[in-house]
Parts: structure tokens; C-alpha cells; sequence
């Protein structure tokens, strides 16, 4: 009794932290990168996250915490990419705050799958690049931070690429693992005139393409 106590109020108070700071929020823009789709979690888009989710954790279900989360706010925290040639939804980027976010003033890197099809192909890093200008219109934050298994080379090249750094390693108990706690700082964002470099890999927003 005492558990599912605790657990309901861990939920709530995870779903208030992150409903009350995502009102100044925007939605994420669309947008595009080769044959894929860029667009903001909607509401009917939810299960096919909790599906792509299960089977990128060996079966484990998408909580209730995150997935009611994605429901009210998944139009601004998470980010879909959507095959346009066969319509199927093929990863996702899921991104909230935890405690220490608030204190940094950063937003974490919950989750980003990518169907293991569609990966090698720089798509990994357009998503995370996307996802980076969309959060660098919000003032209020600072960063995004991550949690990147050490033995996980793809995806530590993949963001420190796009300006992410390790500030921390420790080895987790729970998952058995080295890891390391990283930062991307989003000043470099909010510039006016992005590098030559960056703008070559940065997905095609839909209003730049009209």
C-alpha cells in the first residue's frame, strides 16, 4: 500500500513540475530531414511512442507518469520522425525536467529512439539538432542535459557533435554501467547566424520550405 502510495505521488509531483513549466513552452515545429518527417507528439501519436518505447526496452512498458505527460504536453516536449514514404512512425524524442534541471535551469534528454533500420544515417543527430532550436526560444533554459551509457559510442559521438559535454561519470547501480551526465549549452542556438556546418545538417523547418 505504502509502495503504490509512494509511486502515485512521485507521478503527480513529476507531472506538476513538468505541466507547470511547460505553459511557456512552444510547440515544436515541423520539419524535415531527407525522407523523414519532423512533427510534435500529438495525442493519437502516443501509442505508437509506448510501442516503439517497449521494444527499444527490451519490453518494458512506458510509464503512466510519461505517457499522461505526453498526452497534455507531448506537442511541446517530445518530438516524433515519421517515415513519408511508408507513414510509419520510426523514432521519437522525449524530453522533461527532473529536479536537477530545475536548479540548472536545463531540460533532460528523457529518451531517443530511433528504429534500428533508420540508424547510422545522421538521423540521430538531425533530431537532436532539431530539438535544440526548439528549445532555444524558451529564455528560461539554459541547457539540455543527458545520460549516456559510456559503452554507447554512437551515441555519445552523436551528441557531443551537436555541443553536448561530459560534466560527471559514474558507474549505475541499477542498470550496471558506467555513464556519464552531460550538458548541452543552448547559447550557441540562439545566435543569429548559425555556422556553415550546423546549417548543412540542420533539418528543413516546414515554414522555410513554403
Amino acid at each position: 500500500m505504502m509502495k503504490l502510495l509512494k509511486i502515485a505521488i512521485s507521478t503527480m509531483t513529476f507531472l506538476a513540475r513538468n505541466l507547470r513549466i511547460a505553459k511557456d513552452i512552444p510547440a515544436m515545429s515541423k520539419g524535415e530531414f531527407k525522407d523523414l518527417e519532423f512533427c510534435p507528439c500529438t495525442r493519437d501519436l502516443v501509442p505508437y511512442i509506448a510501442n516503439l518505447y517497449k521494444e527499444s526496452h527490451s519490453g518494458e512498458e512506458l510509464g503512466v507518469a510519461k505517457k499522461t505527460l505526453l498526452k497534455l504536453a507531448g506537442h511541446k516536449l517530445c518530438l516524433v520522425v515519421r517515415d513519408k514514404k511508408t507513414n510509419q512512425i520510426v523514432g521519437y524524442s522525449l524530453y522533461y525536467f527532473n529536479r536537477r534541471d530545475i536548479r540548472e535551469a536545463t531540460i533532460h534528454e528523457g529518451d531517443i529512439s530511433l528504429h534500428s533500420d533508420y540508424r547510422g544515417k545522421g538521423i540521430g543527430t538531425a533530431q537532436r539538432l532539431h530539438v535544440l532550436r526548439h528549445f532555444a526560444r524558451c529564455p528560461s533554459i539554459k541547457g539540455l542535459s543527458s545520460r549516456i551509457d559510456l559503452d554507447n559510442h554512437s551515441s555519445l559521438r552523436s551528441g557531443q557533435k551537436v555541443g553536448y559535454k561530459i560534466k560527471e561519470c559514474y558507474f549505475d547501480q541499477s542498470r550496471g554501467k558506467e555513464r556519464a551526465y552531460l550538458i548541452c549549452d543552448l547559447a550557441p542556438y540562439r545566435e543569429c547566424n548559425t555556422n556553415e556546418e550546423q546549417e548543412r545538417t540542420l533539418p528543413r523547418r516546414k515554414d522555410e520550405l513554403n
